[in-house]
């Protein structure tokens, strides 16, 4: 369970010639980290929303929003064991808790990033729908 959440480090940059020319960004939400806390997992990530003048893979990059912090997970000693040894093997998180982890980042840094939108004169970067996550390494009965 997600126990606290922050944004410490945001960053915007524009190419104003080109505004009028911008498509709706492509968003990236990248867990950078996983450590032991002792009695949980901080998790670092970075929220990027880029904007391009265009679709095509060629597209002149016009802007750029960047929000980074923590998440902080407390749950059980084994859960936090399962999820720490999972990400030391894989990189990935059990999906209950990338779920969790992934809708909260895309809510919260949605919002956040709409306000550093709308003084960079930008497009909001905003994730209407709610993540869902399979586990493609479990087999169903």
């Amino acid at each position: 369970m997600i126990s606290d959440m922050n944004i410490s480090y945001v960053e915007g940059k524009i190419e104003p010639a080109s505004l009028a020319k911008q498509k709706f960004p492509k968003l990236n939400i990248n867990l950078d980290s996983v450590n032991s806390t002792g009695t949980g997992v901080e998790i670092k990530y970075t929220f990027v929303a880029d904007y391009f003048e265009s679709e095509d893979k060629e597209s002149k990059n016009i802007g750029q929003i960047k929000l980074g912090g923590i998440v902080n997970i407390t749950d059980s000693k084994d859960n936090i064991a399962t999820l720490l040894k999972r990400w030391n093997e894989k990189k990935t998180l059990p999906p209950q808790i990338a779920e969790e982890v992934l809708n909260a980042l895309s809510f919260r840094c949605s919002a956040s990033g709409t306000l550093l939108a709308y003084v960079l004169g930008l497009i909001p970067p905003l994730i209407t729908s709610t993540i869902k996550i399979q586990d493609t390494n479990t087999k169903e009965k």
